[in-house]
């Protein structure tokens, strides 16, 4: 059953319309990921939910309650900002118990909350430390007990992990799953990092333009782009525009584009033994990019960039080299839609993502 819903959302910044026609269900306890592009749309939906915005037309339900005129202070919600915003002149413990004490809680409830969430987040004894004494991951967990405390209905998070270094945040995303999970909070985060929406969310609302491109789990997403715009953002796409060119693939629809993603190809040297040798094609590597367990390897099939993944342990492929490509299935669009084509030289069945 939905818990938050938004109906028709319409909002606009002076000439700018940044929200077009927004309809938006979310159920209780989910996880659930705004994704999109700078300048799509996704923080001005989180906060309005938050209302800190206000729509210029369309509802705010939460809870089976209109909220369009409720004061954010009173919905019932929960805010974890992109910077943090702790107050530096704050102990930890001063910043977690920030929001009980404006809520006139007595003290001594108030230092239970608070020592229950420091074991939440597994910040015990840093409760005399300000915030400048933190590490960036320890600012963001003392962030979302501060948000906590209250005990609010709806946790939003912008953007909650674009102020911390690369291996922090994926220990942190894998932290926010596990906590939202234990405390069963209907969440929404805002972030413009798909793998970050793909690794934590249950469900992805996808954003283009002020508007909702497409929802779903992220599997769905992933599998099943409904819009040209999904499925060139969803996973590393690479466009062609001249798609009926390559080998065993016929023409759909009246467009000539299509998006193929790296998992779609694979790449062989000259002379492997290779399941599909006769229905590849020749190509020349131009570029080949270590990306840790494996090498990203851009080669030139009838003018276009086509990525391909390679395993490290496989033979050494260089750049200049002729290799054979072999493409499984694309995205073909025309328009407005989108068409998964598989490679007519090979069963339903054999083709593996």
């Amino acid at each position: 059953m939905a818990y938050v819903e938004l109906h028709n959302i319409n909002k606009h910044f002076k000439k700018f319309h940044a929200s077009k026609d927004i309809n938006i269900s979310i159920e209780k306890g989910k996880l659930v990921a705004l994704l999109g592009p700078s300048g799509s749309g996704k923080t001005t939906i989180l906060r309005m939910i938050a209302g800190l915005e206000q729509p210029d037309s369309g509802e705010i339900i939460i809870d089976g309650k209109v909220v369009n005129n409720v004061p954010g202070s009173e919905r019932g919600i929960g805010f974890v900002f992109q910077n943090y915003a702790l107050f530096r002149y704050m102990t930890v413990y001063d910043n977690i118990a920030f929001g009980l004490r404006v809520k006139k809680i007595p003290e001594d409830q108030i230092k239970e909350r608070v020592t229950e969430l420091l074991n939440l987040i597994n910040c015990q004894g840093l409760e005399k430390r300000f915030p400048s004494q933190l590490s960036g991951g320890q600012r963001q967990r003392v962030a979302f007990a501060r948000a906590l405390a209250p005990n609010p209905k709806i946790l939003l998070l912008d953007e909650p992990f674009a102020a911390i270094d690369a291996k922090v945040r994926l220990e942190l995303r894998t932290w926010l799953r596990e906590m939202i999970t234990k405390l069963n909070i209907t969440s929404v985060f805002v972030t413009h990092d798909q793998d970050e929406a793909i690794e934590v969310a249950d469900e992805i609302i996808v954003t283009n333009q002020g508007r909702v491109e497409q929802s779903g789990t992220p599997q769905e997403l992933y599998k099943n782009p409904l819009t040209p715009f999904v499925a060139q953002f969803i996973g590393n796409s690479v466009a062609v525009e001249n798609y009926q060119e390559f080998r065993y693939f016929n023409r759909k629809g009246e467009g000539t584009k299509a998006y193929i993603r790296p998992e779609f190809v694979s790449v062989f040297k000259k002379g492997e033994s290779v399941q599909f040798a006769n229905s590849a094609e020749e190509a020349v590597v131009e570029d080949i990019i270590f990306r840790g367990s494996s090498l990203e390897i851009k080669a030139r099939l009838h003018g276009n960039l086509i990525s391909a993944s390679r395993s490290i342990n496989e033979p050494e492929i260089k750049v200049g080299e002729t290799v054979d490509l072999f493409i499984y299935r694309l995205y073909i669009v025309s328009e407005d839609e989108v068409f998964l084509a598989t490679n007519s030289s090979l069963a339903e069945e054999d083709v593996v993502i």
